[in-house]
């Protein structure tokens, strides 16, 4: 159960870079991290429930960080 829980959690942070919910510089650190969490749980290296609560914490993390604003143009002038 808890290795599904895992999964739906990676497969929510793909979902929320695609809707563009969240800021995809973060979630691709996030992504691997959950992923990672799910291969130990997997192979018996990490017990699954402890796995699945670092997961939620790391995506509550990358939903509470806003957006950034698009990058803009910046001209260089000496000071």
């Amino acid at each position: 159960m808890s290795v599904n829980a895992l999964r739906s959690l990676r497969d929510g942070v793909e979902a929320a870079v695609l809707d563009q919910r969240v800021e995809p510089s973060l979630a691709t650190g996030v992504y691997a991290y959950v992923s990672a969490l799910l291969r130990l749980a997997e192979d018996g290296d990490r017990d699954p429930e402890l796995a699945v609560g670092e997961g939620r914490a790391a995506v509550g993390f990358l939903r509470a960080v806003p957006r950034l604003p698009a990058a803009r143009a910046r001209t260089w002038s000496p000071s």
